[in-house]
């Protein structure tokens, strides 16, 4: 039996790319919308009240090292293929790690919109 494996589920063809991520995280441009958010965060630590200012900055601290490892997980998806014993499906693997990590650092940035009584915007689509 052979497998085919399918790009974009018939509706076309999908690229997969770790820029993407990096992209929309801050790590790939200085133009990018998060870029250096949090030091931004913690100048805007005096927005917060002060009852709630220690869990605040510990959410500001998780969100840093969970951006940090999931931009080091896309980019390490990059390499997927090129490793030796490497392919496609390790990309895959990798960037299955990579929306997880991604999705948690989402819960921290809206934990911390939420501190800063900010509303949460709709998620961006298409070209930054």
């Amino acid at each position: 039996k052979q497998i085919v494996r399918t790009e974009g589920g018939g509706g076309g063809s999908c690229d997969k790319t770790p820029l993407r991520v990096q992209e929309f995280l801050g790590y790939k441009s200085t133009e990018d919308p998060l870029y250096r958010a949090d030091k931004l965060m913690v100048r805007a630590a005096q927005l917060v009240d002060p009852d709630n200012l220690e869990d605040y900055l510990d959410v500001v601290e998780k969100y840093r090292e969970k951006a940090d490892q999931t931009a080091m997980m896309a980019f390490t998806s990059s390499w997927g293929e090129a490793n030796p014993n490497g392919g496609k499906e390790v990309v895959d693997d990798y960037l299955e790690k990579t929306k997880i990590d991604t999705e948690e650092t989402e819960r921290y940035l809206k934990a911390i919109l939420g501190f800063l009584n900010l509303e949460v915007l709709p998620p961006l689509t298409g070209k930054l």
